[in-house]
């Protein structure tokens, strides 16, 4: 990812959520809680449709291999409010001024459904394209 990129971002407030051992989740993607795994912080999962989101996950998760595994519990940080970078779908832009829609890989999508973050719309402000990475700049109450 290119640095230009971050600068675009503004984080108002973010929240801590637990990713399970054998769960990767990509940097800049939607995510949801697991509500079927209740945990305290709170489990997430991966956004692949419409639907209520919990925020965007900012940094890469990869999954732990079972050699490697570890009792500590994996801690990722997602963005819940601000101007926020999600990760696009390119092939599938969504234009400037468009309510934040998901597609099945928990990215920005045209083709996508409808996403609420808190009950409010996200709304795309601005397509980022930088070294070839599609992202969407996106408001989120």
């Amino acid at each position: 990812m290119a640095t230009p990129v971050y600068g675009k971002q503004f984080i108002r407030f973010a929240e801590t959520g637990l990713v399970p051992d054998a769960t990767a989740l990509e940097q800049f993607t939607l995510v949801t809680i697991d509500n079927a795994a209740p945990t305290d912080p709170p489990t997430l999962e991966l956004m692949v449709a419409a639907g209520e989101a919990f925020g965007v996950l900012q940094q890469d998760m990869p999954a732990v291999d079972a050699d490697k595994a570890t009792t500590l519990q994996r801690l990722g940080t997602v963005a819940t409010s601000g101007l926020l970078l999600v990760a696009a779908d390119a092939a599938n832009l969504q234009a400037q001024n468009d309510a934040l829609l998901v597609n099945a890989n928990g990215k920005s999508s045209s083709a996508g459904g409808a996403v609420t973050v808190t009950a409010t719309t996200p709304i795309v402000r601005q397509q980022v394209v930088i070294g070839g990475v599609a992202m969407a700049l996106v408001s989120f109450n």
